[in-house]
């Protein structure tokens, strides 16, 4: 009976184990203007965000993304892009990251940024646009 109950116990934890993540978080220098943190997990095997969040400080506005912002998503190969966006008041607000590991160094993810702020309404395909491009430092576990 002590082994039958220790087989059941077992075989309900062996589901926790497949449930691993690895997650990323990249980030504007802390001089950088505007300053932006995006942070995501996935299965250790890869496929689709479990899990994601990031926050834009841009002026005296504050725009928090959801997971439901994210509009592209790739992370293989030592290669992470991501694409979000969202409105906030009268403005769209787009983030891209393009982020690749260093081959001499897996700790050094180095990339890119671009932020681009536009009317969210705008009718006038000619509406001005806001575009800043900076770098990146991304972290990988």
């Amino acid at each position: 009976m002590k082994r039958v109950l220790l087989s059941i116990l077992a075989s309900l934890l062996l589901p926790l184990q497949a449930h691993a993540a690895a997650g990323f978080s990249c980030e504007t220098a802390e001089n950088e203007t505007p300053k932006f943190v995006v942070e995501g997990a996935t299965p250790r095997a890869g496929g689709a965000l479990i899990n994601f969040g990031a926050v834009l400080e841009i002026g005296d506005r504050k725009i928090e993304f959801k997971q439901s912002d994210v509009k592209r998503y790739f992370g293989k190969g030592g290669v992470i892009q991501v694409r979000i966006s969202t409105k906030s008041g009268d403005s769209t607000y787009t983030v891209n990251v393009n982020a690749k590991r260093n081959p001499k160094d897996e700790d050094d993810w180095g990339g890119t940024y671009e932020v681009t702020v536009a009317p969210a309404a705008a009718k006038d395909k000619s509406a001005k646009k806001n575009v800043t491009r900076g770098t990146v430092k991304c972290f990988v576990d």
